[in-house]
């Protein structure tokens, strides 16, 4: 199996969040480490004060969307998928880089960005990390 999987992630939905969240979590089980690039809408998950929503649904329906699958979640022992990241950080298996350029364009402050992150870095930064590991783009 791969030592490094490098993952960029495009899209703010809950649903990119639960499975930046899962892909990270179990490699960090399995002792693998794990990039995430956050460029553009993507780069929202990292800011302190969002809320992923459920994209395939009813824009007013959305944030329930987001509630009933934390509740679904729970019932399969993920109670905290946030705390579950920071350990997976903490441990040294999952980095969060938030896209540099992104940050620029949206005019989001490093200080938006959650503690658990890295320091931003451009694209070429990132893909020169990924020379050695898969890419995967969620």
């Amino acid at each position: 199996m791969a030592e490094t999987i490098n993952y960029i992630v495009k899209d703010k939905s809950f649903e990119k969040f639960a499975m930046m969240m899962l892909l990270g979590t179990t490699g960090d089980a399995m002792d693998i480490h794990s990039n995430f690039f956050f460029t553009f809408w993507g780069l929202n998950l990292l800011t302190k004060k969002f809320k992923p929503k459920v994209a395939g649904m009813p824009t007013p329906m959305k944030g329930m969307g987001a509630k009933i699958f934390r509740k679904r979640m729970a019932k399969f022992g993920i109670e905290d998928p946030m705390g579950m990241i920071k350990d997976a950080v903490e441990n040294g298996n999952m980095k969060l880089f938030p896209c540099q350029m992104t940050m620029d364009l949206m005019k989001i402050k490093a200080e938006d960005i959650i503690d658990i992150a890295e320091e931003p870095v451009g694209a070429a930064t990132f893909l020169e990390m990924c020379a050695d590991g898969k890419i995967v783009s969620l």
